[in-house]
């Protein structure tokens, strides 16, 4: 491993935790890429990359492993990311009983029976 790499991993970890807290970081990071420094666009665009990546890799694992359709991974992402069936349903334009019904479709697919062991469908470190 270079060093850039192992620079890069202890910068992205702590931003993946951060960007699911608080997904305003999307907004912060045009604003610290519009600024036109280029250290501060390099780190912006390498963070950009791997928030995606990991993102699209808990995806692949929750469709791979459980056999989820494409929205109940969206429903079951946003849950594990502390988000509610209200604001599942706000953010996916559904109507809450749509989420529900998805969210009943994901316990039966998983086998977890509350939403709380959501989390326990992503291995150790992708939460």
């Amino acid at each position: 491993m270079r060093d850039d790499d192992a620079f890069d991993q202890r910068l992205v970890r702590p931003a993946q935790a951060y960007a699911r807290l608080y997904p305003s970081i999307t907004a912060r990071l045009k604003a610290a890429y519009d600024s036109g420094h280029p250290l501060v666009r390099q780190i912006a665009r390498s963070l950009g990359v791997e928030i995606e990546r990991a993102e699209g890799a808990r995806e692949h694992h929750l469709r791979d492993a459980h056999r989820l359709s494409p929205q109940e991974t969206r429903i079951a992402l946003h849950l594990i990311d502390g988000g509610s069936v209200a604001t599942c349903a706000e953010a996916l334009q559904v109507a809450e009983s749509t989420v529900r019904t998805h969210l009943k479709s994901v316990f039966a697919k998983t086998g977890v029976r509350r939403q709380a062991e959501l989390r326990t469908l992503l291995p150790p470190g992708r939460s």
